[in-house]
């Protein structure tokens, strides 16, 4: 954890880059640091000054992304509500039902890929059980 305040280490990024001779002696000096310190400090300010206006989203870009994400959030949650649950289990006695009432595979894989809507590989659910 830094002992000296932000504003310190930014004193002493200003004294290494553009003081004039001297000035990081004084600067470390008013502050209560080394100069090796008050260089450190400038290195750390220009790494974040960098990264900073490194092209990254700006915070605008930001908060629309965070918006249309919320939006398709809210959308996702909507069409859930409406989504029965059909576990693999349920799935498979679905497919014993219809096959011991005399349904074909193909038909009984018909009638569950309209229930489950093909979100899963009907053909695996089928042979699994």
């Amino acid at each position: 954890m830094a002992r000296l305040p932000i504003v310190s280490w930014i004193g002493n990024a200003a004294a290494v880059f553009t003081g004039p001779r001297g000035a990081v002696s004084h600067q470390a000096h008013a502050v209560g640091c080394s100069r090796q310190t008050a260089y450190a400090h400038a290195e750390k300010v220009r790494a974040a000054v960098c990264n900073a206006a490194g092209g990254g989203p700006t915070r605008v870009q930001l908060q629309q992304e965070l918006c249309r994400q919320s939006a398709e959030i809210a959308l996702l949650k909507q069409r859930l509500e409406g989504v029965a649950e059909f576990p693999e289990e349920e799935q498979q006695r679905f497919a014993a039902t219809a096959t011991a009432m005399g349904l074909s595979y193909s038909q009984t894989r018909a009638l569950l890929e309209i229930v489950v809507k093909k979100n899963a590989p009907v053909g695996q659910r089928l042979r699994g059980g």
